[in-house]
């Protein structure tokens, strides 16, 4: 698993440098904590509101989501079908903290905690915690993730 999240960290600070620069002007950090902020907090209420294409849109034409079971989801299109079946399954009260972030020409990437209440197998909702690493873009119409990596943090064992 650690060596899957190495590889997977390390595809996205390529991909973080392969991000095209609208100006010569970079971007200043504190604009990319406040954009990485704001975006969660957008991402938080479309989840909670239950707005597919919301979610989606917050991410750049392209943008790819691999999810936390291991999915790669690659469009728009394609995190809009994605978030419908998420709730569908019934998860809310999504949480997004954005832990720090790091500039990167005319965008960068950022490290963020998240929660959300999840069904079980058997249709019990439990909170589960995990990590975010994204790749925020700058375009002409404003901020968007590139790409996101969703990591689970594993439950302790029961006894």
């Amino acid at each position: 698993m650690r060596r899957l999240f190495a590889l997977s960290l390390l595809a996205l600070l390529v991909a973080a440098t392969a991000v095209p620069t609208l100006s010569a002007e970079d971007v200043a950090e504190s604009e990319l904590m406040q954009a990485a902020t704001e975006l969660g907090r957008q991402y938080d209420a479309n989840y909670n509101d239950k707005k597919p294409a919301a979610m989606a849109a917050l991410y750049t034409l392209d943008g790819v989501l691999l999810s936390p079971s291991g999915s790669v989801v690659r469009g728009r299109e394609a995190l809009t079908t994605y978030y419908a079946e998420r709730f569908a399954s019934g998860a809310r009260g999504h949480v997004i903290k954005v832990i720090e972030v790091h500039v990167q020409g005319n965008g960068g990437y950022g490290l963020a905690h998240f929660s959300v209440m999840a069904p079980r197998a058997n249709g019990d909702l439990h909170e589960v915690d995990g990590r975010i690493v994204a790749i925020y873009q700058r375009d002409t119409d404003g901020w968007h993730m590139r790409l996101v990596q969703a990591s689970v943090v594993p439950e302790p064992a029961e006894k």
